[in-house]
């Protein structure tokens, strides 16, 4: 019993002396390749690195049954990464009535006639994923400006009726809007088209989700506006915990981060997730640049102090009809 009880212990010590190996290991070459793996300026698309918004998305997939979705928050408080993970998320669901199409549609810069040939567009380029082949359409005849909401409706009509083949489920194709404060430069006629096809035309087989920083909601018409189509949800910042989570998880077992240094880009991020990305991306490089695997209390402050003197670039918004010849498609 005693050489049985002998051999695991030595057993288990050998796999915590390999453990121990392979980590510093893997530190090693995490400080050779100099790895930093917070993102800065763009959406976060990777499970790993999504924090805090998941008892929302469940929210936002729970009503999508039925309802659509107006998400609202502040710039960069991150409301494009919630939609990708939404989308990714639809095309996994195994839910026993529907069959989810998820269509992402950035409308940044979209003009209002150039509307429904955008979402048309977006809207064939995930039919691979379904169909075998795409099927000839109205939108491959008529001019980008020229594409309506009738013509929208009829192509649409075409496409779930193909989907419907593929599955005995209910088909509903999820519009994904992005940027949907374009709309308050819109004409009232093109966002009551838009109302009209979710509305009416297809009501049961289409669902929207919608985000924005101030989606404008002033209406002085008679009919409905289309804003009331949908259940707003707020986006906040991250709760203390989330943005804790942030800061450690992506660095966990590879490097460290002293306590005092997690409270204080916690403190001055203010639950923002760009803030949180920035400051934890400044900090590993100065840790890496004094040649140490822990971040330092002294490290997150000097992070906070570069930060603030830079200043971010003057973005230049350029129109779809600027980038693309009138008339054409792509």
């Amino acid at each position: 019993v005693m050489a049985v009880s002998t051999a695991t212990a030595l057993t288990g010590l050998m796999g915590i002396a390999l453990l121990t190996i392979r980590q510093r290991k893997r530190r090693r070459t995490a400080l050779r390749r100099r790895f930093n793996p917070y993102v800065s300026g763009e959406p976060v698309t990777t499970q790993e690195m999504f924090f805090g918004r998941h008892d929302t998305l469940a929210r936002i997939v729970d009503t999508l049954h039925e309802n659509s979705i107006m998400i609202h928050g502040e710039r960069r408080i991150g409301k494009t990464s919630l939609l990708l993970h939404l989308v990714e998320h639809l095309h996994t669901a195994h839910d026993s009535e529907f069959m989810f199409v998820p269509v992402y549609v950035d409308l940044e810069g979209t003009m209002d006639d150039e509307l429904f040939s955008i979402m048309m567009e977006e809207t064939i380029g995930c039919l691979p994923r379904y169909l075998p082949s795409i099927p000839a359409l109205r939108y491959h005849q008529i001019a980008w400006t020229e594409y309506d909401h009738r013509e929208f409706s009829r192509d649409l009509d075409s496409i779930l009726e193909l989907l419907a083949q593929t599955t005995r489920k209910t088909v509903r194709v999820v519009l994904i809007l992005d940027e949907m404060d374009v709309m308050n430069t819109y004409q009232p006629v093109t966002q009551q088209q838009l109302r009209r096809i979710f509305m009416r035309t297809f009501a049961y087989s289409l669902g929207a989700v919608v985000a924005g920083v101030n989606i404008s909601k002033s209406w002085d018409r008679v009919e409905s506006p289309w804003y009331n189509l949908f259940n707003e949800v707020a986006l906040g910042p991250l709760s203390d915990e989330a943005a804790r989570e942030l800061i450690l998880e992506p660095v966990r077992g590879i490097y460290q981060i002293a306590p005092e240094a997690v409270s204080y880009i916690a403190l001055h991020a203010r639950g923002k997730p760009y803030l949180l990305q920035q400051h934890c991306m400044e900090a590993v490089n100065l840790m890496l640049a004094a040649g140490r695997n822990k971040i330092t209390l002294s490290d997150a402050r000097r992070a906070l102090v570069d930060l603030q003197r830079q200043r971010p670039p003057k973005a230049h918004r350029l129109t779809r009809r600027s980038l693309r010849p009138q008339g054409t498609k792509l």
